[in-house]
């Protein structure tokens, strides 16, 4: 009974951690998780998880709770040596055969070369013992991965070999893991593919006129800079970059002669021009997006929106308008006023800066603005530099960052200057006054 028991506790165990797994969508959190659950279910010291890559494994998670150690997955940091697939490793054997292999000794073992694991000790002070390393083999039995569990504890705490009961059960706990991290990985491609195709949709307005390009990769990085600062969640962060990157989009139904028109618009001209915002919203609509980015048409078409409800297309104002189009509204109208054009140099940093202000309570939600004048200065100037040529110096951004936006408005406002504040407004200009390469 007290077998039966157990077996049942095991059973139960591997389907609560299945659904955990099936659940878990963020794939470096899935390896850690992975590697977690299987060491608590069979007691293991420490684990290591080998994804397989052409020709050789490599090291995605190490977990060490004598040495403390956590690396991988989600906490990165981890640049260890692929393991070659040859037979004489013990994990790329698995990785080959299929095979689970469960040994009690490694150092008493002459099966396989374990010069890895005996440099590790050597350097740690560790003592690596018994092993279980097992295939992560996906529906289609293809292996995607190795799971080594490596020094199992009974409960006094002391190494020991690892049950032989544990490797079936740990071999399906590597299959619904195998799987899991399939689904995973299948979310992040078609989460990347979805981002260049973005990435491309924006690129061919900006390629429409030279003096444009870049506009929507600055106005997706000030909004993103501005909504974690506000501590947006990382699903709203794709809605407003999404969102951002397309804002312009609706500009593929404006005329050349109209968008590329170096002088000042006829009223008829501006009018067609604001029509591109109407267009965004209306050929986003037509693109499937999955629930959680349905909002990316509503949040791009409403850009031209103002605070005190006179502007474009619908007239909205404070709260109707979306709070990521909010942002972007301060981030459009900077990046406008920042940018070269054939007729006009840069806007000088101290007026753009002073019709932000200004048209808080009227263009701009006040709590935008603020937001925007909180961000760090160094990483206003990372973002206005980007695609001009010429790299930033390290001992540049490292002062900036000291400094916010506000802060530095404030500094150029001043007449009587402190030598500190001087060497900053030097640090900036010598950037923002700069021709473009």
């Amino acid at each position: 009974k007290e077998e039966e028991r157990r077996l049942r506790e095991q059973i139960h165990a591997l389907n609560r951690i299945g659904i955990a797994l099936t659940a878990e969508r963020d794939l470096g959190r899935l390896l850690e998780r992975i590697v977690r659950e299987a060491r608590g279910f069979t007691r293991a010291d420490a684990g290591t998880l080998y994804l397989v890559r052409g020709d050789h494994l490599e090291c995605a998670v190490v977990q060490n709770d004598t040495l403390a150690v956590q690396m991988g997955g989600a906490h990165g940091g981890l640049d260890l040596p692929p393991v070659p697939l040859r037979p004489e490793y013990v994990s790329a054997y698995v990785a080959l055969t299929g095979k689970v292999v469960n040994i009690p000794d490694v150092y008493a073992s002459g099966e396989f070369n374990f010069e890895g694991p005996r440099r590790y000790d050597a350097l740690t002070g560790y003592r690596t013992r018994s092993m279980l390393v097992v295939p992560m083999q996906d529906h289609r039995a293809r292996t995607i991965g190795v799971l080594q569990l490596i020094n199992a504890l009974s409960p006094q705490g002391e190494v020991v070999p690892f049950r032989e009961e544990y490797e079936e059960l740990v071999r399906s706990l590597a299959s619904q893991a195998a799987v899991a991290i399939d689904n995973a990985q299948l979310i992040s491609d078609l989460q990347k593919m979805l981002e260049s195709f973005m990435e491309a949709l924006a690129s061919t307005i900006d390629a429409r006129d030279p003096y444009t390009a870049g506009h929507s990769y600055r106005v997706t990085q000030y909004t993103l800079a501005m909504a974690e600062l506000d501590g947006a969640p990382p699903e709203r962060l794709r809605i407003y970059e999404y969102a951002a990157l397309l804002h312009d989009y609706g500009k593929i139904g404006v005329r050349d002669a109209v968008l590329l028109k170096p002088g000042k618009l006829t009223s008829e001209e501006y009018r067609e021009a604001q029509a591109h915002v109407a267009y965004t919203q209306e050929i986003l609509s037509r693109i499937y997006f999955p629930d959680e980015l349905r909002e990316v048409p509503e949040v791009a078409g409403a850009h031209q929106e103002k605070y005190d409800g006179t502007g474009y297309p619908q007239g909205l104002r404070d709260g109707q308008i979306p709070r990521g189009a909010r942002m972007m509204c301060v981030a459009d109208v900077f990046d406008a006023l920042t940018s070269e054009r054939p007729y006009r140099e840069r806007m000088p940093i101290e007026k753009a800066l002073s019709i932000l202000r200004e048209g808080a309570g009227t263009h701009f939600d006040p709590e935008m603005v603020d937001l925007f004048f909180r961000l760090p200065l160094s990483r206003l100037l990372a973002i206005l530099e980007h695609g001009r040529g010429g790299a930033l110096d390290p001992e540049d951004i490292n002062a900036l960052s000291e400094v916010t936006v506000g802060e530095f408005y404030q500094v150029l406002l001043k007449e009587d200057r402190s030598p500190r504040e001087e060497e900053i407004v030097r640090r900036f200009s010598r950037y923002y006054r700069r021709k473009s390469e």
